[in-house]
């Protein structure tokens, strides 16, 4: 007999790499084991080995992480061994064909930002996601700056969305291991992520003292053009894919984080660097307003000689980076994965 509370979970992102919204649904995954819900994991064959699932109920059900894995593999499993229960899906997509699906929806930029992706990308997601919305159960989303979008250009009906918050998990604060001055910027090198005005920013500035750090995927799927002139400028240091550990090491020793981002729906970096005590300068986008409140300190993403101006303040005023640093402190402790897993609960409990 299968437990009555049993959550079964779509594990397609466990065989993507360990990126932003793979984060979220790996991390609610534990959340939701560590308060005690029992859940199991219906995955891919292909799992990424970068993901530690030791403590993790995972069910390899065959094929590879596909969409057709996800729309055709997953749903026929579903019917045949938890038929009537809730699929929840935490990165993105559920399958169409089975019509107990609680949905996450991260952001909707590929609507409003698809340059910076494929054209078959932005058509699937485009086409796939009203269908999959209007079906779903109940829709996640990880802010009121998204949950807003949700009503207002998807059209969904406000009592069908739920807020669940990105976090981080509760890490000791690192020692520092550099006195080298450099500000850090994480993420993907698509064009919303803004990169080539904040590499512009930096490379017109005399003579800087500081470093620019960029970690992030290189990855084809990601790979931008217009970055190529900054690739050996003197200063500037183009790191591939960062493991958490390191990540960790360079928020800790950067002299400041900065975000340029046009567009997020959250942005987890930002708090990941206020917990190791990195003053923040980014964007003055609603996303970034709402999660990162007092603690930042903020530049117009289109405008050059705004981003200019606010990281050469940062890196040059120490009570200021001393200020946002500490409330940065604070601000980081709003955002907790065993809380986002109790809503995720909740919302279960009503269906």
């Amino acid at each position: 007999m299968h437990n009555t509370n049993l959550i079964v979970i779509n594990g397609r992102f466990l065989s993507q790499r360990l990126t932003g919204i793979q984060r979220f649904a790996y991390e609610i995954c534990c959340a939701l084991k560590q308060i005690g819900v029992p859940i199991v994991i219906l995955a891919p064959n292909n799992i990424d080995p970068h993901y530690n699932i030791q403590d993790l109920p995972v069910i390899p059900i065959g094929g590879q992480g596909s969409h057709f894995w996800e729309q055709v593999t997953l749903p026929r499993y579903m019917r045949k061994h938890y038929n009537g229960r809730i699929l929840l899906s935490l990165s993105g997509f559920s399958p169409l064909c089975y019509n107990r699906n609680i949905l996450t929806i991260h952001d909707i930029s590929y609507l409003l930002r698809p340059r910076s992706y494929s054209w078959l990308y932005c058509t699937y997601y485009r086409l796939l996601t009203p269908l999959i919305a209007k079906r779903a159960k109940k829709i996640l989303t990880v802010s009121n700056f998204s949950k807003d979008e949700l009503i207002h250009i998807l059209h969904l009906p406000a009592e069908k969305i739920e807020v669940v918050y990105n976090a981080v998990r509760p890490a000791p604060l690192l020692p520092q291991t550099t006195q080298d001055r450099f500000i850090l910027a994480v993420g993907s090198q698509v064009p919303r992520k803004n990169l080539k005005r904040l590499f512009e920013a930096y490379c017109s500035m005399p003579e800087p003292d500081f470093d620019l750090y960029l970690a992030g995927g290189t990855h084809a799927i990601y790979a931008n053009a217009e970055l190529t002139p900054y690739q050996n400028r003197k200063g500037v240091h183009l790191l591939d894919y960062v493991h958490d550990k390191d990540l960790a090491q360079l928020y800790r020793n950067a002299t400041a984080f900065v975000n340029p981002s046009l567009y997020e729906g959250f942005g987890i970096p930002n708090i990941e660097a206020m917990q190791q005590h990195c003053p923040l300068v980014v964007s003055d986008i609603p996303a970034f307003r709402e999660v990162c409140g007092e603690a930042a300190l903020y530049f117009d993403p289109t405008n050059i000689a705004d981003i200019q101006a606010k990281l050469d303040q940062i890196m040059h005023d120490e009570a200021l980076r001393q200020q946002l640093a500490d409330k940065g402190d604070k601000q980081c402790l709003r955002f907790d994965w065993n809380q986002s897993a109790q809503v995720i609960q909740s919302v279960i409990n009503t269906l």
